[in-house]
């Protein structure tokens, strides 16, 4: 049983498994950024988070941030990705992100919160179409050179710059997405461990 303000691990669970039907096949999970499935696993979130009183928009570098507001701008991120590697586990990216509107639930559930929280869906983190991974949080921390990028063709010969504008990108404004980190204070992501140290340890979570 939960109660009003409390997480529920089932539900999270439960959607973990209705994304992975939704979007992946036999051979796993199928959300590479920029294509059809990953446009059916972003509007199938976005479904989620208009259940809550939160504000919901897309930057110009194809993040897509929903925002609860608090009695201060001060703002906590958190953090993650839909998008995954083709024949990626079901849980390839897509585990941070749904514990994230998880814990945006709960604190809808308790009222407005002292300080605004801000869960972003990073688009393309892994890279897959067009090998450039962290394409688009790079180009929140100002950490991306557009005219790298924009002439990197996928299997197809499909340059970069031409996909993403089918999903409302372009990519020599998507530095103009640093303006998302104005008031944000700190982050937090929900990650696996991409090492051995907490396995060597017998560990079962870390905080870095």
């Amino acid at each position: 049983m939960t109660t009003r303000t409390s997480i529920d691990p089932k539900r999270t669970v439960a959607e973990l498994q209705e994304l992975r039907q939704l979007t992946g096949d036999e051979h796993g999970a199928q959300r590479v950024a920029w294509t059809p499935i990953w446009e059916k696993a972003r509007s199938w979130y976005k479904e989620k988070l208009a259940e809550l009183p939160v504000e919901v928009h897309q930057d110009e570098a194809g993040n897509l941030w929903a925002t609860l507001a608090g009695e201060s701008e001060t703002a906590l991120l958190i953090g993650g990705h839909l998008d995954s590697v083709p024949n990626g586990g079901w849980l390839d990216g897509c585990l941070n992100t749904l514990a994230g509107l998880a814990i945006l639930r709960r604190l809808c559930a308790q009222g407005t919160p002292p300080i605004t929280i801000r869960l972003v869906d990073w688009a393309d983190e892994e890279g897959a179409r067009f090998g450039r991974s962290l394409l688009a949080s790079s180009a929140v921390s100002n950490t991306l050179d557009p005219a790298m990028v924009r002439n990197l063709k996928d299997k197809d010969g499909i340059r970069l710059q031409d996909a993403l504008r089918e999903y409302n990108v372009d990519i020599d404004n998507a530095l103009a997405a640093g303006k998302e980190l104005q008031n944000a204070a700190a982050y937090l992501e929900l990650h696996i461990e991409q090492g051995p140290v907490l396995e060597s340890m017998d560990l079962p979570l870390g905080a870095v």
